[in-house]
């Protein structure tokens, strides 16, 4: 068993990303030795955005904790809200666009995890 497998989202120093937004990695290899999944956090600010983008390796799933925004995936949009539920297949391009007047929060997961989130 790993010597630790508990992790506080306070304990995590976020990457500050552009568009404005910012994400902590929090389960990894590196936070608690996780080497089949990866798992964290995004903010997004008001009238920001996650670029379209995709993952050419893992699947990724992602849980609107607060916020409204919208999610454009393989060229459909679909409303977001808390409590929504997200999944991107391997390849799939897709972005989030906070909508909102509030910051735009989700949490993630990769499987596998991205490559920055294992040691090299």
């Amino acid at each position: 068993m790993a010597d630790r497998v508990i992790v506080h989202e306070s304990e995590v120093e976020g990457a500050r990303r552009e568009p404005p937004r910012v994400s902590k990695i929090l389960i990894s290899e590196h936070t608690v030795g996780a080497t089949q999944i990866s798992m964290g956090t995004n903010v997004t600010e008001p009238g920001s955005r996650i670029p379209l983008h995709k993952h050419p390796d893992s699947e990724e799933a992602m849980f609107v904790i607060e916020g409204t925004g919208k999610l454009i995936c393989d060229g459909k949009e679909y409303d977001l809200k808390p409590g929504t539920a997200i999944f991107s297949p391997i390849g799939v391009e897709h972005e989030i666009i906070n909508t909102g007047d509030t910051p735009f929060k989700i949490v993630w997961a990769y499987a596998p995890p991205l490559p920055d989130h294992l040691k090299k």
